[in-house]
């Protein structure tokens, strides 16, 4: 059953990428009205229980 289209939020899963890395999908629409791409360079950093993920401008 596909999930229902939401722009801001989703329950994603968490994946293991090799033996030291994990990885969670994110949704479409939100990567595209950040302006973000393949190969866009991000900052992730921990801010309390959450992670924030933000593009560095460079």
């Amino acid at each position: 059953m596909a999930r229902p289209d939401n722009d801001q939020t989703g329950i994603r899963k968490l994946n293991m990428v090799g033996k030291k890395s994990y990885a969670v999908s994110l949704p479409v629409a939100v990567v595209k009205q950040l302006g973000w791409e393949k190969g866009t360079t991000l900052m992730v950093r921990r801010q309390g229980n959450k992670l924030v993920i933000e593009k560095v401008e460079e």
